[in-house]
C-alpha cells in the first residue's frame, strides 16, 4: 500500500552534522553541506551533501551554498539503519557523482556508507570486486566505510 507519510531522516541528518563536524575539526579547508553543485543529466538540480574545499557562494534569501564549480571534493552520505531504498541507490550515485566531476570538473568524490544495521548490500560495495567494476563507470568517485572515511581524513589522505 502506497502512503503519502514522511520518512524520519532525523538520524540521517543527525549522522551529517557529526560528520560535518568531524571534518570541520580536522581538516584546513572549508566544508559545506548541502551544496547545489550543477544540474543532474534530467536537468534536476543535483545537491551533494558535502563538499571539502572548492568555492560557493549563498545568494541572499537562500539557505543552500551554491558551487562556483572551481575545484572541490565531493562527498555522498549513505545512511542505512534499517532495510530500505537507500543502498539500492549506490550504483547510481557512482554515476552522478561522476557525471558532476566531468561536467564541472570537481576533483573527486567519496560515496561514505554509514549505520551498521539495514544493508543488505553493504559488504558487497566495500568489496574490491564491487569497487572494481564501479571505476568502470566512476573513475574518479571512492566508496567506503565510514570508519575508512574517518581514518582517511585523520591519516590526511
Amino acid at each position: 500500500m502506497a502512503t503519502t507519510a514522511s520518512r524520519d531522516t532525523t538520524t540521517g541528518n543527525l549522522n551529517e552534522k557529526e560528520i560535518e563536524k568531524f571534518l570541520s575539526e580536522n581538516l584546513s579547508q572549508t566544508v559545506k553541506s548541502q551544496v547545489i553543485i550543477g544540474k543532474k543529466r534530467n536537468d534536476g538540480v543535483h545537491i551533494v551533501d558535502l563538499m571539502i574545499g572548492g568555492e560557493t557562494y549563498t545568494p541572499k534569501n537562500r539557505k543552500r551554498p551554491i558551487s562556483n564549480h572551481k575545484g572541490g571534493q565531493l562527498i555522498s552520505l549513505k545512511y542505512q539503519e534499517v532495510f530500505g531504498t537507500a543502498e539500492e541507490k549506490v550504483p547510481f550515485e557512482v554515476m552522478k557523482l561522476q557525471d558532476a566531476i566531468d561536467d564541472y570538473d570537481y576533483e573527486s568524490a567519496i560515496i561514505v556508507l554509514c549505520g551498521d544495521n539495514g544493508w543488505s548490500w553493504k559488504e558487497e560495495y566495500l568489496s574490491e570486486r564491487f569497487k572494481k567494476r564501479m571505476k568502470l563507470i566512476g573513475p574518479n568517485v571512492n566508496i567506503m566505510s565510514q570508519k575508512e572515511f574517518c581514518i582517511s581524513i585523520l591519516k590526511g589522505n
